[in-house]
């Protein structure tokens, strides 16, 4: 009787065996892609900001004033209103350095291309002055029909890209909710 068990253990250990073999998958995982970016920049290299809202007419602009440890952004008009730190933080920088590709829907688009993508009359303009002067403009247009992302025009180039919808939205907020400081932050 001893034995007969032992065999029926051993039976259903080979079983059990020979199912975790089968089943588990011993090839290494497949090879994570890399992200792409529309542009990639360094975001210490941002100097100067625009942000254009055309079709609501609306724009604000920032610069970069490193003066110290104190934060370095401020509004660009005549008083140098502060930035809030808070709703700034490094998140905006990071999102102006180069946002990720979703999809790429045209490589030198045509002019009804553009025109059909929204970017001849654009939701969104972007000028960024880098450090060493140079200066990218960013064109943002329509909305896709899924809603989940936004046409862009590579910089430099007639190709079109798709980036998520959440990129855009914050970047409008900066302009439609400027980020006033409060008075009482230093």
């Amino acid at each position: 009787m001893r034995i007969r068990n032992i065999v029926i253990l051993l039976v259903i250990l080979l079983a059990l065996g020979g199912y975790f073999i089968f089943f588990n998958n011993t090839d290494p995982p497949p090879e994570e892609e890399s992200k792409t970016f529309v542009w990639s920049i360094d975001i210490d290299e941002i100097q100067h900001v625009i942000i254009e809202l055309p079709q609501e007419n609306q724009s604000e602009a920032f610069v970069k004033i490193v003066e110290g440890d104190q934060f370095p952004w401020y509004f660009d008009n005549p008083e140098k209103s502060k930035v809030d730190s808070d709703r700034w933080g490094g998140g905006i920088p990071l999102l102006l350095s180069g946002p990720g590709v979703e999809k790429i829907v045209a490589q030198d688009a045509t002019a009804e291309q553009l025109t059909e993508f929204g970017l001849t009359q654009p939701q969104m303009r972007i000028t960024l002055t880098l450090t060493n002067e140079n200066i990218m403009n960013i064109t943002v247009g329509n909305k896709t029909p899924t809603e989940n992302t936004y046409y862009i025009q590579v910089p430099n180039t007639n190709d079109v890209v798709l980036v998520d919808y959440t990129w855009y939205d914050v970047l409008e907020r900066l302009v439609t909710e400027p980020p006033y400081a409060s008075s009482d932050t230093d």
